[in-house]
């Protein structure tokens, strides 16, 4: 059977279990849609400060421009702070955000599991499986993966991640509640990164792997501005973190993975950086200096760990590599399950990776470029930079029934 997404709904009563930016923002967007919001925190002092959190976040909203007041006092008033042990018992979704890490997260998905009986149990997780973490739960059929994007007040898109004992009535009340917060849901099976982290990564990866050759920090950002993006894989690395990306590689290989999970391409330039005092934007810098009354510049430490490269630097080589490592990611994605439909694989891009909207999708990307000449330029670039970019016999097979990707359109995952 296939599942059908179904039209919006609003759950009365909401839990969100860690109130960080994350959990804050997923808080103001079910509050916003209607429903009452329980803002738990590791105890009731930290869920106070969470709301405190909260009510500070909505006045900075509406000091820019973001939010009106009527629309503040409104969200306000939906949210209560409680504790998890008492405030989750009338739950009909909770929703468990707190970091990326499998023993924190075990632990409290454990509790809420006893705390909200009858509600579907989620997490925020983009990197862990959802099948490993329901191994801490009594039921899982209840339990799956909702993977929200930054700011999750703002950001429209929401992943739906099924794991491997997810009921489909789960699912379908998920795409549902989904919708009816606002937001734009992808069906996506479980595994390492689901389907938007996998694709990003590649994106990052390749712009480090460029940067490791020697390759400008800024000529690698600047093709990313004439794709369409609004900020350069660079600098969202400094942004994110450079210690949190180089944590996620470390967690991937203590967790088993495969190695193309692990990040090989960033591991080692991630652990250089990281060593040099360069762990990211909020702790003096990465790939640029950031100084507070300029504009950033490339750190002056790259030259001495990367020479300038002289070969492979024309921005329109650099702007098709970020390209076809990020197609090339998402076409395994779809070629591997993960993800069923093309559409979803297209608008998870857009509104969830900045990919270029004019550009309609990195899938639409591809078909507009052609899988012909897109199979011919992997082959190239494996050539020169490795079997990362090597076309697949499924993609190779799809090239020569000059088909595009109309088999792939519209299409929800089978379960």
């Amino acid at each position: 059977m296939t599942l059908s997404n179904s039209t919006g709904e609003v759950f009365e009563r909401v839990g969100v279990v860690g109130p960080g930016l994350m959990g804050l923002g997923i808080a103001q967007a079910f509050a916003a849609s209607g429903a009452a919001v329980v803002l738990c925190g590791r105890d009731e002092e930290a869920s106070r400060r969470g709301r405190a959190s909260l009510a500070a976040s909505l006045f900075g909203q509406v000091a820019r421009g973001r939010l009106d007041p009527v629309a503040e006092a409104a969200v306000l008033a939906k949210v209560e702070a409680a504790g998890i042990d008492s405030g989750l018992q009338d739950c009909d979704l909770v929703i468990e955000s707190a970091p990326e890490d499998r023993a924190l997260k075990n632990a409290l998905l454990a509790r809420v599991e006893k705390a909200a009986p009858k509600a579907i149990l989620a997490s925020t997780t983009s990197g862990l499986t959802i099948g490993g973490l329901a191994q801490a739960l009594a039921n899982p059929s209840r339990f799956l993966g909702l993977h929200f994007f930054s700011p999750a007040n703002r950001m429209p898109l929401v992943e739906v991640a099924v794991g491997p004992r997810t009921s489909d009535a789960v699912v379908r009340r998920a795409l549902a509640f989904v919708r009816g917060a606002g937001k734009r849901p992808i069906v996506v099976r479980d595994g390492p990164g689901f389907f938007a982290t996998r694709v990003f990564a590649a994106y990052l990866d390749e712009a480090v792997a460029m940067a490791t050759e020697g390759i400008a920090v800024e000529s690698i950002d600047d093709a990313a501005l004439a794709n369409g993006r609004a900020i350069g894989p660079l600098a969202i690395l400094d942004e994110t973190g450079i210690a949190l990306n180089l944590s996620q590689a470390r967690q991937a290989r203590a967790d088993g993975l495969e190695p193309r999970f692990c990040r090989p391409l960033a591991e080692a330039t991630l652990e250089h950086l990281v060593s040099a005092g360069r762990s990211g934007r909020r702790e003096g810098g990465g790939f640029y200096d950031w100084p507070g009354d300029g504009p950033r510049t490339p750190w002056a430490g790259l030259r001495a760990l990367f020479p300038l490269a002289t070969h492979g630097t024309e921005p329109k080589t650099i702007q098709f590599r970020l390209l076809a490592a990020e197609a090339r990611e998402a076409l395994r994605c779809l070629e591997e399950g993960v993800v069923a439909s093309a559409d979803d694989a297209d608008a998870a891009t857009v509104l969830g990776l900045g990919f270029s909207k004019a550009r309609g999708g990195v899938l639409r990307w591809a078909e507009d470029f052609g899988f012909g000449a897109l199979v011919e330029a992997l082959d190239g670039l494996s050539r020169t930079h490795g079997d990362r970019f090597s076309p697949s016999p499924w993609l190779r097979e799809l090239a020569g029934r000059a088909e595009g990707l109309s088999a792939y359109r519209g299409k929800d995952l089978p379960t």
